[in-house]
């Protein structure tokens, strides 16, 4: 029998975009109802044992009581770790699940969520539900569908063409590798962190993307407006801010803008791209890295995580089921 993990990240959806934007608010009782049919979801597929992640604010402890109370069987265990109410709590939790050799992992977060987990993930697919704000790596899907599907792999009911190798950005200062990036990584005006999330595209000044699908939100529009990229293709996209060529794009929800950008080219896997002179690095919506000083370059690698197609692995599933 196969083992599933799951990740609640009890602060995805609530960060300062919401002033600006119609983005709305994921609370925490809606993320436990999603976590509750996730869990029915895992169940129905044969997994006898989830291991959960504790949160600060007890949002996975609630979700787990509803769905026992409700009739679920699948033994949920939460995993000894110390919660610090923090990013980090997502990479321990990663590492422990994959440590423990759970055969997929369910995360619900934003594409922050999925790039902290990538960072440790390794070979373990895992299963993004979107409660974050400009998502473009995890599913917009009901919680079930997502269980089913994570169950299916880790009981082995489907094969690996349902699972995706991402793309990643490695970013580089003075040839030293510093983060990575999955969707996105670009040089801000930003001096500092600040409240971390890109509210003003003015102060980009150039980006990497290495996934822009038509319906993204944020810098991979942009990018879907001049030259869309797909997770299979073995390239991205560059461009700088300003001058040049106006694209109209979607920036947050309900925030469409025309852009000025030049300097767009296609990025081949492996080829370094400088970044020029940026205060900060944004990497997938969030400015992560202050620069002091140096040469700052991207690259775009297949060295991402493992995202399952959910909707590739609902179809082995059913003929599985079903014959």
């Amino acid at each position: 029998m196969g083992r599933v993990g799951v990740i609640v990240n009890p602060v995805s959806g609530t960060d300062v975009r919401r002033v600006f934007s119609t983005a709305g608010f994921m609370d925490n009782m809606q993320k436990a109802r999603i976590l509750r049919g996730i869990l029915a979801g895992i169940e129905s597929t044969g997994v006898r044992e989830v291991l959960v992640t504790p949160d600060f604010y007890g949002v996975a402890e609630y979700g787990v009581r509803q769905y026992l109370k409700n009739g679920g069987t699948m033994e949920a265990v939460f995993i000894d770790m110390k919660v610090e109410g923090d990013p980090s709590d997502t990479v321990r939790a990663v590492e422990i699940m994959v440590r423990e050799g759970v055969g997929s992992i369910v995360l619900l977060g934003g594409d922050g969520t999925v790039r902290l987990a990538s960072k440790v993930s390794r070979d373990t697919p895992l299963v993004p539900v979107s409660t974050g704000t400009n998502n473009v790596i995890p599913f917009s899907i009901d919680g079930t569908l997502a269980g089913m599907a994570a169950g299916a792999v880790a009981e082995g009911l489907v094969g690996p063409g349902a699972l995706i190798r991402m793309k990643r950005i490695e970013v580089y200062v003075d040839g030293v590798y510093v983060d990575h990036a999955l969707v996105d990584a670009a040089g801000t005006k930003y001096p500092f962190k600040g409240s971390r999330a890109i509210i003003d595209v003015g102060m980009v000044t150039d980006a990497v993307v290495a996934y822009a699908p038509p319906d993204s939100i944020g810098l991979a529009s942009i990018a879907a407006a001049v030259n869309p990229v797909s997770a299979r293709d073995d390239f991205g996209v560059y461009f700088r801010v300003g001058g040049g060529r106006r694209v109209r794009a979607v920036l947050a929800p309900g925030v469409v803008r025309n852009v000025l950008v030049n300097g767009v080219s296609r990025v081949k896997l492996e080829t370094p791209v400088e970044l020029e002179d940026p205060l900060t690095v944004e990497l997938d919506g969030e400015r992560e890295i202050p620069v002091y000083g140096g040469l700052v370059f991207a690259k775009i690698t297949r060295r991402g995580p493992l995202i399952v197609d959910v909707r590739k692995a609902l179809v082995e599933l059913y003929k599985a089921w079903n014959g």
